[in-house]
């Protein structure tokens, strides 16, 4: 007879990349920090050339610290250096849709405000005619121009009406993009 076999779970390992040759993310973020640092330093004292090149070779290391932060997060300041930038990219985002949004609304604004200055002028000339027609006893003249006046009151409205509606969607464009940025809130049920 022969023994049972004992069956063991299996046991599983994630193959983590290793970098040989790559230095370690804190000191590239050090020498990142202080070629910028020098880079300034050097460009406050004069010296425009090495400040300039010291200020981009830490801009490149900075470059360097965040990919592979965001590759291998393992220390608090990688997770915080992520964390920034991704704020940072959100911010810029919710910056540029909100640029967008205002400078369409106040384009639609603009056409819609010098279409009613418009609208006005061809009105006010309207009931200038409209007074000469009443003090003539020219009733069918002035009925006229009263719809005339009528229908340029509607228009003058909807000028209105639609600077309304630019403004209205440009804040909701906003709002949402607000609340997409926002940071996830935890709310306790109501018991």
């Amino acid at each position: 007879m022969e023994p049972e076999e004992l069956e063991t779970p299996p046991e599983y390992e994630r193959a983590e990349p290793h970098y040989f040759g790559m230095t370690p993310p804190a000191l590239v973020a050090a020498l990142g920090g202080a070629a910028v640092l020098a880079g300034i330093v050097l460009l406050a004292t004069g010296s425009l050339a090495v400040g300039v090149l010291l200020l981009v070779a830490g801009l490149l290391l900075g470059f360097v610290f965040l990919e592979q932060a965001r590759h291998r997060p393992s220390t608090h300041l990688d997770h915080v250096a992520i964390s920034a930038i991704d704020n940072s990219r959100a911010y810029a985002g919710f910056t540029g849709v909100t640029v967008f949004a205002w400078t369409k609304a106040g384009r639609e604004v603009a056409r819609r405000r010098m279409e009613a200055k418009l609208i006005a002028r061809k009105r006010a000339k309207l009931q200038y005619e409209l007074g000469g027609a009443v003090h003539e006893g020219d009733d069918m003249r002035a009925e006229t121009l009263n719809a005339e006046m009528a229908t340029l009151d509607g228009e003058l409205q909807r000028c209105l009406r639609e600077m309304r509606v630019a403004v209205a969607k440009a804040r909701l464009r906003m709002r949402q993009e607000r609340d997409a940025i926002a940071a996830t809130q935890v709310r306790r049920p109501a018991r």
